[in-house]
C-alpha cells in the first residue's frame, strides 16, 4: 500500500504556531487535523485566533503544510445542510500563494458525532462547490445508510474507517475498503507504540498499491492529562509509521 498522509489529529492552541508548522514541514507526508466546533473556534475565541494565524502563515509557505479541518457538532449539521458557518468560510477559501490550491486541503465532516442533519442534495452541492478540496466522512455501522445515500447521489468523497467512532479503541480487525472507487483511510486507537503492528494488519487487507492514510488522536495526548496533544508523541508516531512505510511499501 501507499500512504498519502500520516495524520496527527487535535493539536490545540497551547502549541505555538511556529512550532507546529515547523513540525509539519519536517515531515512532508504528515497532516494536522484540527478539531473545529462552535465552542473554541467561534469568533474571538482562542482556537479561532490560533488557527487564523496558522492559515495566514501557511498561505505564504512555498511548500504548504497538509491541513485538514475535522468539523463537529452544530457546524457539521450546518454543512450537511449546505451551509458553511461564517467562522469557517474564509479559511476554506484561502489559497496558497505559490500553488493556488486551498490551504485547508481536506474537510472531514464527523456525522453521527452529536450531529443529525443530512440533506443529500444540499450537501452534494456544497461538496461540488469546493471541488478542489477532499471531503471525508467517517465509516461505521451507525452512518452506513447516510453514506450509501451520498454514494448513490454520485458525489465525490472519501471515507475514514473507525469502528469505535472516535472512541480511540483499536479494532480486533481492520475492514477492507467499503467501496471500490472511494478512497478509504484508517483510524481507531493508533499511536506510537502500536502503529507498526497495525500498519501490518492494514496492509494485509488492502490491494497492492492502494493509496490510504492513517489518523491518530487519543494516543498523541500527554498520558498524564489525556487532554494535551504533544509534539513528542506525534513525532514518535510519525517516525515509527515512516520507518514501517520505507521498509514495506508495495
Amino acid at each position: 500500500m501507499k500512504l498519502r498522509y500520516i495524520t496527527c489529529s487535535d493539536p490545540r492552541e497551547d502549541i505555538p504556531v511556529e512550532s507546529l508548522l515547523n513540525f509539519v514541514a519536517k515531515y512532508p507526508i504528515s497532516e494536522i487535523g484540527i478539531q473545529a466546533h462552535p465552542g473554541p473556534m467561534s469568533f474571538n475565541r482562542g482556537r479561532n485566533k490560533w488557527f487564523d494565524q496558522i492559515v495566514k502563515a501557511a498561505q505564504n509557505m512555498p511548500v504548504p503544510p497538509n491541513i485538514a479541518l475535522h468539523i463537529n457538532y452544530h457546524w457539521c449539521d450546518y454543512m450537511c445542510e449546505g451551509i458553511v458557518p461564517n467562522e469557517l468560510d474564509w479559511w476554506l477559501r484561502v489559497p496558497n500563494s505559490y500553488t493556488g490550491q486551498p490551504v485547508v486541503k481536506r474537510i472531514q465532516l464527523n456525522i453521527g458525532d452529536y450531529s443529525n442533519k443530512f440533506n443529500i442534495e444540499k450537501l452534494s452541492m456544497l461538496i461540488n462547490k469546493y471541488a478542489n478540496q477532499e471531503f471525508i466522512f467517517p465509516w461505521n455501522e451507525r452512518v452506513a445508510n447516510k453514506i450509501e445515500m451520498l454514494k448513490q447521489s454520485g458525489t465525490k468523497f472519501s471515507l475514514l474507517f473507525d469502528g469505535s467512532y472516535g472512541a480511540g479503541i483499536e479494532p480486533k480487525e481492520w475492514q477492507s475498503p467499503v467501496y471500490k472507487n472511494i478512497p478509504n483511510g484508517y483510524a481507531g486507537g493508533l499511536g506510537p507504540d502500536n502503529v507498526i503492528k497495525n500498519l501490518d494488519k492494514i496492509n494485509a487487507i488492502l490491494p497492492q498499491n492502494y493509496e490510504t492514510w492513517i489518523d491518530a488522536e487519543g494516543k498523541l495526548r500527554d498520558p498524564k492529562t489525556t487532554e494535551s496533544f504533544t509534539l513528542e508523541l506525534a513525532e514518535k508516531y510519525l517516525q515509527n509509521a515512516l520507518n514501517w512505510y520505507n521498509q514495506h511499501a508495495k
